[in-house]
């Protein structure tokens, strides 16, 4: 492909959030059909096992898009920005700062107690 690497990067994801949402809404509406009809014809009834079994898989692929975009949602939301990041990172240059303050404290302290 061409272009940057991350740009590629994230096309590539997209393509395969993409195929996942679609693969994960068919094959249970395939199965609810299949499963439905071949009981239709065992039982030899007029079609209640096929719609019972559609509506099912209907239901359950809505269920599994909700669960994957509660798991992307999550992933974004712990990404970190780069303000969250720079951010994080000057409160821990500041404690680092305090912590190293302290010790030469703690050291003079100790050089005044020996004079």
């Amino acid at each position: 492909m061409f272009g940057n690497k991350k740009s590629n990067k994230s096309i590539l994801q997209n393509l395969a959030l993409i195929s996942q949402v679609g693969i994960m809404m068919l094959i249970p509406i395939f199965g609810g059909v299949l499963l439905g009809a071949f009981l239709d014809r065992f039982f030899k009834t007029k079609g209640i096992f096929l719609i019972v079994f559609v509506l099912l898989g209907v239901g359950s692929s809505f269920r599994n898009l909700y669960v994957l975009s509660m798991q992307k949602s999550k992933e974004y939301e712990n990404k970190e920005s780069p303000s969250t990041y720079v951010h994080n990172y000057e409160r821990s240059l500041e404690k680092k700062n305090a912590d190293l303050a302290q010790k030469e404290d703690f050291f003079q302290e100790d050089e005044n107690d020996k004079k």
